[in-house]
């Protein structure tokens, strides 16, 4: 894998060593946007289509053990498995994902129920199942010869009027007639489910919101924690609630033409386990073809405890991006934990997702006056050190759908919009309307999902590399370090405009050297194309907020890690200050010592406001 560079100084030269070999590094090259007449193309042939035819964790990493020695290393339960054996009784039966390197055989499956295990669901995006299983009888299990990998079934939970103009979504909607709203387009939304809204509801005879239940199976559309009919409106909301001649704010979804597909796998009570997540990546990649799915939004995750490489929601994640679909991650809402940095969740730390972090645009639509949100979680993600978030959308009090009766909506009743807060109508002005504010990565990680539909719908021919890609070097360019905002601000016209086509879009890995510096893998060789390059994606002011400068990489770096650069380095790097790099824990190769996420709507993670000291 190819490496270049953004660096960190360590306090008082302390020095560590690396653990993997790593191939060359590239410069960092001034990077373009792309042409805006890709989209002005774009739209063009569009319209003559459209007239045609009508007339849901994280990894804090060590330094950086490649990820196939890693995956290789040491037993095959996780530390997680082995901290709950230790705490449980011998027939305790504990919940786990075991990984087979095929699918398991009828003789592992009579074993493992010899053993007294029982099978709770078996996986098709990866190979293995979810079972209870003995305490007793995990090691043994472990033992088992088709047995790669035994984890945790962990615990997951559920992580616009101006925000609409914040991103251009307008100057899209505009540029396009109208016709570009995501038409043809399936986004799945792993989440709560979904509450049948006005603002849902499509014109007779064509595609309503699809409701598929892993948790609960009752009649219809349902969501009784009010989390996902909230991120469904972000993506889809047509705005038909605040569209009349009364209303003097509009609350529009980013792709109100897209369908929606809610695969309800979280509990009444916005949590879930890890097992039900992948059974929901499962039914949407098995059915991706019959709905169009393209994209699948995960506004949920649990803290990181294993590698993505082995971690099991991870490996689900890259199935479904292997399968064709652009898989949008919320970074999760643990920025305020400690300095922030290393606290990206699973299985936003999977390099193949699009993960995103939260704005706070200050109820503005210019972007002058925006700040990372306090909550949002930074990287680099623990145990790999994945560069994330790769960009970051308006995610701070954000007007969505109200689910009526839901547990938010009960509990956090002050947060429900008023009709007079959209609608001239004094008669019924302190009445409750049917919208409310929420705040978190979660709102955030749908202004994307709602993106990449409609550069689906634009050009069908995008795979989910290319449509990531354009999504970070359209971004708007900021001076915050990498591992806050990513790529940079969320710009629909911009990532429509953007163009290039890559053949992969893995998250760079980043490894803190000897020197003190931490250096990234180089885009344009990991994405196959100069167009990549670390200086296009994140831009050449990356940093400068902290006094970050471009610096060279020393001759003794090239001298000491000759054979992971292959005598190569990148003329420029990013040189970043000991924020992250002071952070012992995040280089050291650990795993999340969290229980769960902090950030989650239960305790506050929808309801962010300005934080507390």
């Amino acid at each position: 894998m190819a490496v270049a560079l953004l660096l960190f100084r360590l306090p008082g030269g302390e020095r560590q060593s690396p653990r993997a070999k790593w191939s060359t590094t590239v410069q960092l090259d001034d990077g373009r946007r792309g042409e805006p007449n890709n989209m002005t193309s774009g739209l063009a042939r569009l319209g003559r289509k459209m007239l045609a035819g009508t007339a849901v964790l994280a990894c804090l990493v060590l330094l950086l053990p490649s990820v196939s020695a890693q995956a290789t290393q040491g037993a095959k339960v996780s530390k997680e498995v082995e901290e709950k054996v230790r705490a449980a009784g011998a027939d305790d039966l504990l919940s786990v994902i075991v990984q087979t390197g095929s699918d398991p055989s009828q003789g592992h499956l009579a074993r493992l129920r010899g053993r007294g295990g029982v099978v709770k669901i078996q996986h098709t995006s990866i190979h293995g199942y979810t079972a209870r299983v003995p305490a007793s009888q995990i090691e043994a299990l472990a033992e088992d010869p088709e047995v790669e990998q035994v984890s945790y079934d962990s615990p997951v939970k559920a992580h616009m009027d101006v925000a609409y103009k914040a991103i251009r979504a307008d100057a899209v909607y505009v540029a396009s007639g109208g016709l570009l709203d995501g038409r043809g387009v399936g986004v799945a939304l792993v989440d709560t489910g979904v509450q049948l809204h006005p603002d849902l509801v499509r014109p007779k005879g064509t595609p309503q919101v699809v409701e598929v239940e892993i948790v609960g199976h009752e009649t219809g559309l349902a969501d009784y924690y009010g989390h996902g009919t909230h991120v469904a409106g972000i993506i889809n909301g047509n705005g038909y609630s605040s569209s009349d001649k009364l209303s003097y704010r509009t609350f529009k979804g980013i792709a109100p033409g897209a369908l929606v597909i809610s695969i309800r796998a979280l509990s009444p009570d916005g949590t879930g386990y890890t097992s039900d997540i992948i059974a929901g990546i499962d039914w949407a990649v098995r059915n991706r073809s019959t709905y169009r799915i393209r994209v699948l939004n995960l506004s949920l995750g649990h803290p990181i405890y294993e590698s993505y490489a082995t971690d099991p929601l991870c490996r689900a994640v890259r199935a479904a991006y292997d399968a064709g679909i652009v898989v949008v991650v919320a970074a999760g809402n643990d920025g305020g934990v400690g300095s922030g940095f290393g606290t990206i969740d699973s299985p936003a730390n999977e390099p193949s997702a699009v993960t995103v972090g939260a704005m706070d645009d200050s109820r503005t639509v210019t972007t002058t006056d925006d700040v990372l949100a306090w909550y949002s979680s930074r990287g680099p993600s623990l145990v790999d050190y994945v560069v994330k978030p790769d960009l970051v959308a308006p995610g701070t009090a954000i007007v969505s759908l109200r689910a009526t009766g839901s547990y938010i909506d009960t509990t956090y009743h002050q947060f429900t919009l008023k009709l007079g807060d959209y609608k001239t109508d004094p008669k019924l002005a302190l009445n409750d309307g049917v919208y409310y504010t929420l705040s978190g990565t979660s709102m955030a990680a749908p202004m994307v999902s709602g993106t990449a539909a409609l550069m689906i719908q634009m050009d069908p021919t995008l795979n989910p590399a290319t449509v990531k890609a354009r999504l970070m070097k359209g971004a708007v360019k900021d001076d915050r370090l990498p591992f806050e905002t990513g790529a940079g601000f969320l710009d629909v016209y911009g990532a429509l405009a953007a163009g290039g086509f890559a053949k992969s879009a893995l998250s760079p890995l980043a490894m803190l050297a000897s020197d003190g510096n931490v250096y990234f893998q180089d885009t344009a060789v990991l994405w196959g194309d100069a167009t990549w390059s670390l200086g296009s994606i994140w831009g050449r002011g990356k940093g400068n907020a902290d006094g970050i400068i471009m610096s060279d990489v020393s001759a003794s770096i090239l001298q000491t890690y000759g054979a992971i650069w292959n005598n190569r380095g990148g003329p420029k790097s990013l040189l970043d200050n000991n924020q992250v790099t002071a952070s012992g824990a995040i280089w050291t190769g650990t795993r999340s010592i969290l229980p769960s996420t902090t950030g989650m709507v239960d305790n506050l993670g929808a309801v962010w406001g300005p934080r507390k000291n």
